[in-house]
């Protein structure tokens, strides 16, 4: 009898962690499947409409502090200080760009900083929308200068100093050598005097989840 017991507890036993590595394999895979969902909808390319989107968040900090950062992706070492922080490399961001037919100006070099010197490159339309807004507004609607100008977003390329510099730098808000885009309506150091930030009246709370929208304007 006790043997019969000790080979039924065995059997018994031996389900039980089955059951559980079954369990416990299938909640691992889920995960790894819903992580890999969540990173195929940080980038979207539309071809035909010329289209690049990518996920970002609000980063509240910036609704009162001056940056020239508008979207960097949340790794670079200029993560934290952007209005959005980015979920897109700038290298798979600028592999998109190309992917839809813009062209890189590739013009900017560090010693031009306060020469005046604007980039270069394919013109973007960029606009935001997030959960609950219903709509897209234009980028320029989310940040506050104190000297407006007309946003002009440029494709600036810079992909070997971006790659070199590591700053993460997706849209800068004024000329930049280092940024994937950036803002041609400012010439390269004139944050140095220009002061931009995001409009808290505009913006989601802080950590909100955004989609920016970049489209071919050529």
């Amino acid at each position: 009898m006790k043997r019969i017991l000790s080979i039924i507890f065995s059997i018994l036993f031996i389900g039980v962690l089955a059951v559980g590595c079954s369990s416990g394999e299938q909640s691992s895979n889920t995960q790894k499947q819903s992580t890999e969902n969540k990173e195929q909808k940080t980038l979207t390319v539309d071809k035909n409409k010329k289209e690049v989107k990518i996920s970002a968040q609000v980063n509240g900090k910036y609704f009162t502090e001056n940056t020239r950062h508008g979207v960097v992706f949340k790794d670079g070492k200029n993560g934290e200080k952007s209005v959005l922080r980015g979920f897109v490399k700038p290298e798979d961001f600028y592999n998109a760009l190309i992917s839809i037919g813009a062209k890189p100006g590739n013009n900017l070099e560090a010693g031009d900083k306060g020469k005046g010197k604007k980039v270069e490159g394919s013109k973007l339309n960029v606009y935001i929308t997030w959960n609950g807004l219903g709509k897209e507004i234009p980028f320029s609607d989310i940040i506050y200068s104190s000297d407006p100008r007309p946003m002009d977003i440029r494709f600036g390329g810079n992909l070997a100093h971006a790659k070199k510099m590591n700053t993460g730098c997706i849209l800068c808000l004024d000329s930049c050598p280092v940024g994937i885009t950036s803002n041609s309506a400012y010439a390269f150091g004139e944050s140095d005097t220009v002061k931009f930030h995001g409009k808290k009246d505009v913006l989601p709370k802080d950590g909100t989840d955004v989609t920016v929208i970049f489209r071919l304007a050529e």
